[in-house]
C-alpha cells in the first residue's frame, strides 16, 4: 500500500509537471467515457434496470398469434387460458380505454385501463391511498368504482378525503376508491383503473372479437418461462378443435413483461451503445499516442532510474499509475459532461423511449463509468508503458541518443494506432450517413396529402352520454358544420384514425364472386371511417371516381372508397369502380356489400411505413359494423392553424358543454411526432461520428508533428541536398494521406460486415449505398490532408544547418 501511494503521489506529480499533456490527455478520455455514460445512463433505465413491480422477472405477458402477427387476444379466450393453465400463480388482464371526465372545471378526456380485481397485487402494486378493486367489484354486476393515477389525483388536488368521493366518468357516477403510486404505469399511461367484467359484460360474444385485452400473468416458483409456453400452445391447440370458426390458425405465446416493453427501442440503444465504446477506443488510441510520444521525452529519465535500480515492473507499475491517474480524472469528468448532457439527450429522446424507470444516473452508472475508467486506463496505458520500460538503457543515457521511443517500430505503432481510429470512424461515419439519407427519404417521401395548413384534434365520445347512432351522427355532422363556418377555415372533415399516426385498424373482407375456399383463407386490409370533405381537407388525390358525401347515410346505398394500392393488390388490371366487398372473413347474406365508387391516393401510415391497402367507409354507414365513438378532425385554414384552436373549443362548448377538445396540434406537429425515434437515433449516431471524427483528426495531428519533430535530420539532408518546398509538404501530407487510405480500406471492410446491422433502420437506402462510402471517404481523405497540412508546413521551414549540427 505504501509503494502505491508513493506511485500515485509521483504521478500527480509528474503530471502537473506536463499540464499541456495531462489536460488534453484527460478532456479526450472524458469526451469518450462521458458518451459512454450518458448512453448507458439510458440503456440502464430502459434495458437493465428491472421494471418497478415485485420480482418482475416472473412477470409474463399472455399474447394471441395468428397469421398476422401478435395480436391482443378475444376475452373468452383470455378466460379459457385463464382457467385451463396450471403454470401461473394467476394469470390477469388489462384493456385501454379513454374516459372523459366532467364536473371538475372543464371536461377533460383521460386515459384509462379495465383491470381485473388481482391485477395491482399480481405486479405486487399497493396503493399509496385506499384500497385495491374487490373480487366482489370486479363481477358483471359491480358498483361502479374507480382507481386514480398518481398525476390526475394530483392535479385534482391530492387530497386523501377525495377517496370515497364521486367522479364523473362518460356521464356515469364512480367511486374513488384508491390511488396508485407515482411512476406506474403498464404498457402505456392511464389517469383511471376501472373494475374489469362490468366492462366485458357488454362485449360480444365473440371469439373474433379483440378490444385490445392484453393478459399478464406471473409464473409459478420452479416453473420455466419455456414450459408456461409449451402449456399455453397446447391449450390454443385445444382451443382450436373446440372452436374451429373462431380459432383456426390460432395461437399463444408467453413472453417477458420487460422484453415486451423495451422491444420497440432494444436495437436502436444497442448500436448507440456500441458506436459509444467505438469512440472510446478511439480515445484510447489517442492518449495511447500521446503516451508514446511523451516516453521519447521521458526515456533519460527511465533509464537514469533503471540504472539507480528501479526494476521493469517498477516502471511499468508507475507509467500505468500515471495512466490511470489521467482516466480516473477523466472519468469524473466525463461523468460530469454526461449529467451536464442528459437533460439534452432525454430532450432528444421525447417520444422515442418509454419512460419505463425514470432516466437518471444511479449507483450502477457510476459503477459502470468506473469500470469504464479502469479499463480505459489499462487499455491506453499498458503498451506504452510497456514499450518506455524496454528502451535500451546505453541509448538512453547517450546525450545525442533519440531514445527507444523514437524508432522506426514506435513509428509504426502509433501509425498503427492512427490507421485503427480512422476505420473506425469511417464505421461510425457510414453508419451516420446511411441514417442521414435514409431519414432525409423518409422526410421527402409523400404522406399522401398536404399537411400546410392544417389543425387538428380527437373528438371522442363517452357511449353513455351518446348511446344511439342517431346522437353521434348529429352531434360530429353539428360540430363539423361549426367548424366549416369559422372565419379562418377553408374546409373540414373527420376520421376514425389520421394519417401518418402509426394507427389504423385492420379488418377482414372477401370480394364478391371471389368467395374464399374455407373459412380461415381470409384476406384482410387497412380500415377508417371517414365524414364528407376528409378527402378534399387533406388534399388527398381522387383517381378516378368519387368521395363520400353526406348523402352516404345509413339510409342510401352502402358503399365505400379504396386506396390506390388497394385497387392494385385486389384488382389489378381492371377498375374497381363498381365493384362489390364485403366486411367478414366469409360471405353473410346478413352483411350488407358495398359499392367501391372511388378511387384515392395512398395515405401513409408513417414514416418510413411503405402504403398498405385501405378502404375508407362513410362513417354513419361504418357505425353498423363498428359503432363509431372517436373521431379525429381536420381543419385546412387560410392562416396560422392553432389561431383557430380558441374558436374551435368554442364552436363545440356550443353543441355539447361537457365534451372535450383532445390533443389540438396542428398536422406538421403530428408528423414531427412519428419521426421521433428515427430522429433521435440518426441525429445521435451522427453526433458520435463527428465526434469520432474530430478525435481522428486530433490523431492524425498528431502523428505527424510527432513524425516531423522525430525526422528533422532526415528533412533537413533532403533539403540540403536540394528538396524543394513543394517536395517536402508532398512527403509530410503523403505519409498522412497513405495512413488515411489504409484506414479507409480496412473501415470499408469492417462496414461490409456491421452495416448490415442497421438495415431494419433504413428506408430506400442500401447498407452499402455508394453514395454514402464514397461521400465518406472524401470526407476522412480530406481530414487526413488537412491533420496534415500544419506539420507539413512546419517540415519545409526546417533549417538543414540547425538540424545537421543538433544530430
Amino acid at each position: 500500500m505504501q509503494r502505491l501511494w508513493q506511485d500515485v503521489r509521483y504521478a500527480l506529480r509528474t503530471l502537473a509537471k506536463a499540464p499541456g499533456f495531462t489536460a488534453v490527455a484527460i478532456f479526450t478520455i472524458a469526451l469518450g467515457i462521458g458518451a459512454n455514460s450518458a448512453i448507458f445512463t439510458v440503456v440502464n433505465a430502459v434495458l437493465l434496470r428491472p421494471l418497478a413491480f415485485r420480482d418482475p422477472g416472473k412477470i409474463v405477458l399472455v399474447e394471441e398469434r395468428n397469421s398476422f402477427g401478435v395480436i391482443t387476444t378475444s376475452y373468452l379466450n383470455y378466460r379459457d387460458w385463464r382457467d385451463q393453465s396450471g403454470s401461473f400463480v394467476s394469470m390477469e388482464a388489462s384493456w385501454p380505454t379513454a374516459m372523459t371526465l366532467t364536473g371538475w372545471g372543464d371536461p377533460q378526456r383521460l386515459f384509462g385501463r379495465y383491470t381485473t380485481s388481482g391485477f395491482f397485487p399480481l405486479l405486487g402494486i399497493e396503493p399509496v391511498v385506499g384500497r385495491n378493486f374487490t373480487r366482489e367489484e370486479d363481477t358483471p354486476s359491480g358498483a361502479p368504482v374507480v382507481m386514480l393515477g398518481y398525476a390526475l389525483w394530483q392535479r385534482l388536488g391530492a387530497s386523501r378525503d377525495l377517496v370515497g368521493k364521486t367522479l364523473v366518468l362518460n356521464s356515469t357516477p364512480y367511486t374513488v376508491i384508491g390511488v396508485v403510486p407515482a411512476g406506474f404505469e403498464f404498457l402505456s399511461p392511464a389517469d383511471v383503473y376501472v373494475a374489469f367484467e362490468p366492462a366485458a359484460k357488454l362485449l360480444p360474444d365473440d371469439r373474433d372479437w379483440h378490444p385490445g385485452i392484453m393478459p399478464v400473468a406471473r409464473l409459478k416458483p420452479g416453473v420455466k418461462i419455456e414450459q408456461a409456453r409449451a402449456e399455453m400452445l397446447g391449450i390454443a391447440a385445444r382451443l382450436e378443435k373446440q372452436y374451429p370458426d373462431y380459432n383456426t390458425g390460432t395461437s399463444a405465446d408467453v413472453v417477458p413483461l420487460q422484453a415486451q416493453v423495451v422491444q420497440g427501442v432494444r436495437p436502436a440503444l444497442l448500436v448507440l451503445l456500441s458506436a459509444v465504446g467505438f469512440i472510446l477506443l478511439i480515445a484510447c488510441a489517442n492518449v495511447a499516442n500521446l503516451q508514446l510520444a511523451r516516453g521519447a521525452s521521458r526515456a533519460r529519465e527511465v533509464a537514469i532510474r533503471t540504472a539507480l535500480g528501479a526494476s521493469r515492473h517498477r516502471i511499468i507499475g508507475q507509467l500505468l499509475t500515471e495512466s490511470m491517474m489521467i482516466s480516473l480524472a477523466g472519468g469524473a469528468l466525463g461523468l460530469f459532461i454526461a449529467y451536464l448532457s442528459l437533460d439534452a439527450l432525454l430532450h432528444l429522446s421525447a417520444g422515442a423511449l418509454p419512460d419505463v424507470n425514470g432516466i437518471h444516473i444511479d449507483r450502477w452508472v457510476l459503477v459502470y463509468t468506473a469500470a469504464a475508467a479502469i479499463l480505459t486506463g489499462v487499455l491506453f496505458g499498458l503498451m506504452p508503458a510497456w514499450r518506455t520500460a524496454k528502451l535500451d538503457l546505453r541509448d538512453a543515457l547517450n546525450e545525442g541518443g533519440r531514445g527507444g521511443s523514437g524508432g522506426a517500430s514506435n513509428r509504426k505503432l502509433r501509425s498503427s494506432l492512427v490507421v485503427a481510429e480512422i476505420a473506425t470512424a469511417m464505421l461510425l461515419l457510414v453508419g451516420a450517413g446511411l441514417l442521414l439519407r435514409s431519414f432525409e427519404r423518409m422526410q421527402a417521401a409523400s404522406a399522401g396529402f398536404a399537411p400546410d395548413h392544417l389543425l387538428v384534434a380527437d373528438l371522442p365520445l363517452a357511449p353513455t352520454a351518446y348511446p344511439k347512432s342517431e346522437q353521434r351522427f348529429r352531434f360530429y355532422d353539428t360540430v363539423l358544420d361549426k367548424a366549416r363556418a369559422l372565419p379562418g377555415v377553408k374546409s373540414a372533415g373527420a376520421a376514425s384514425f389520421l394519417p401518418m399516426s402509426g394507427t389504423g385498424g385492420l379488418i377482414l373482407f372477401n370480394i364478391y364472386g371471389r368467395p374464399p375456399k374455407n373459412a380461415h383463407e381470409y384476406i384482410a386490409t387497412g380500415y377508417r371511417t371517414v365524414t364528407e370533405g376528409y378527402f378534399e381537407t387533406l388534399r388527398v388525390p381522387l383517381i378516378e371516381g368519387r368521395t363520400i358525401t353526406r348523402a352516404d347515410d345509413p339510409k342510401a346505398p352502402t358503399v365505400v372508397v379504396v386506396n390506390a394500392s388497394f385497387a392494385k393488390q385486389f384488382f389489378p388490371h381492371e377498375s374497381p369502380l363498381g365493384k362489390r366487398i364485403q366486411v367478414g372473413g366469409t360471405p353473410d347474406k346478413d352483411v350488407p356489400w358495398l359499392e367501391i365508387v372511388g378511387v384515392v391516393g395512398d395515405l401513409s401510415r408513417g414514416m418510413g411505413a411503405d402504403p398498405k391497402a385501405e378502404m375508407f367507409l362513410p362513417y354513419q354507414q361504418a357505425d353498423a359494423v363498428l359503432p363509431v365513438y372517436v373521431m379525429s378532425l381536420v381543419l385546412r385554414t387560410g392562416t396560422e392553424p392553432t389561431a383557430e384552436a380558441s374558436a374551435l373549443r368554442a364552436a363545440l362548448a356550443s353543441v355539447d358543454k361537457d365534451q372535450p377538445l383532445v390533443r389540438v396540434r396542428t398536422m406538421e406537429d403530428n408528423l414531427s411526432a412519428t419521426a421521433a425515434q428515427p430522429r433521435f437515433r440518426t441525429w445521435l449516431l451522427s453526433l458520435f461520428a463527428l465526434l469520432a471524427l474530430l478525435l481522428s483528426t486530433i490523431g492524425i495531428y498528431g502523428v505527424m508533428s510527432y513524425s516531423v519533430s522525430q525526422r528533422s535530420h532526415e528533412i533537413g539532408i533532403r533539403i540540403a541536398l536540394g528538396a524543394q518546398q513543394t517536395q517536402v509538404f508532398k512527403l509530410v501530407t503523403g505519409e498522412g494521406l497513405k495512413l488515411a487510405l489504409l484506414g479507409i480500406v480496412i473501415g470499408f471492410a469492417a462496414t461490409l460486415a456491421l452495416t448490415r446491422l442497421l438495415r431494419s433502420f433504413l428506408y430506400e437506402v442500401s447498407p452499402l449505398d455508394p453514395i454514402t462510402l464514397a461521400i465518406v471517404a472524401g470526407l476522412l481523405v480530406g481530414v487526413s490532408v488537412f491533420a496534415s497540412y500544419m506539420p507539413a508546413q512546419r517540415a519545409t521551414a526546417v533549417d538543414p544547418l540547425g538540424a545537421l549540427r543538433h544530430e
